[in-house]
């Protein structure tokens, strides 16, 4: 008998399988969102008239850059490396910016003021950007979820000369994350959390602290949470002057 080989035959055609699923799915997801873009470009570029005010304007432009994310996601899957960075770089700051101003429509929806605050000072550090961009968007997004109406989500850079660091923090008011539930996520090889709802119905199983924890490292930096049921959760970003 050889119990042991079979068992990892299976496990490995299991995921043949699995990633033959995701990039079907990848593949099929590209053609609606083609066309979402396409529709973003229409009224992003007034082709049928000029629009009722110009935030009409700035919500397509952020529609059409979300889908154009979303290709980018289905495209490295489609070429069987669904964790393959992407060359390209950015300043911090502009990660930070972008970010906030794609969820800022989401944010306003739900009540909660999302702002960013960082200094004319701080450094113009480069960074990989999609790596980044998915560490804060997870953490941003998150923030946001579990923020009741009126509560406030900040994103806070600044550089620490000393050592040599700059500091991102993603800080709300919102409902808090037990310390227990920290400790598991922070701790690799974290497989998830039961299903919470956020404060908005929103679901969340804490999988974007994960997939953020991993893409600060690939960074060469690191992430910390801080958080007390009631009172809100402070994510610290710690990246090197010089990021990896």
């Amino acid at each position: 008998m050889n119990t042991g080989l079979d068992t990892a035959e299976g496990s490995r055609r299991l995921s043949r399988e699995a990633a033959d699923q995701l990039r079907e799915i990848a593949h099929e997801l590209r053609n609606p969102l083609n066309a979402l873009m396409a529709i973003a470009e229409i009224f992003r570029d007034q082709r049928f008239g000029p629009l009722p005010g110009d935030r009409y304007v700035e919500y397509a432009t952020l529609s059409h850059g979300a889908a154009q994310r979303m290709l980018q996601l289905c495209d490295r899957l489609l070429l069987e490396d669904p964790v393959a960075r992407s060359p390209g770089t950015l300043p911090v700051g502009e990660v930070l910016s972008n970010v906030v101003r794609l969820f800022g429509p989401m944010a306003e929806e739900r009540g909660v003021t999302l702002l960013l605050e960082m200094p004319d000072s701080f450094p113009s550090i480069q960074v990989e950007a999609e790596a980044l961009t998915s560490a804060v968007n997870n953490l941003v997004v998150n923030a946001i979820k579990f923020t009741p109406r009126g509560g406030r989500v900040t994103v806070t850079a600044r550089a620490e000369a000393s050592a040599n660091v700059a500091v991102l923090v993603i800080s709300d008011t919102g409902v808090g994350i037990d310390p227990d539930d920290i400790v598991r996520i922070m701790s690799p090889g974290w497989a998830g959390l039961n299903t919470t709802l956020g404060a908005h119905g929103d679901a969340g199983n804490g999988m974007g602290l994960d997939i953020a924890r991993r893409q600060v490292e690939l960074l060469g930096g690191t992430l910390e949470l801080r958080s007390r049921k009631g009172f809100g959760t402070c994510a610290i970003i710690r990246l090197p002057r010089d990021p990896r």
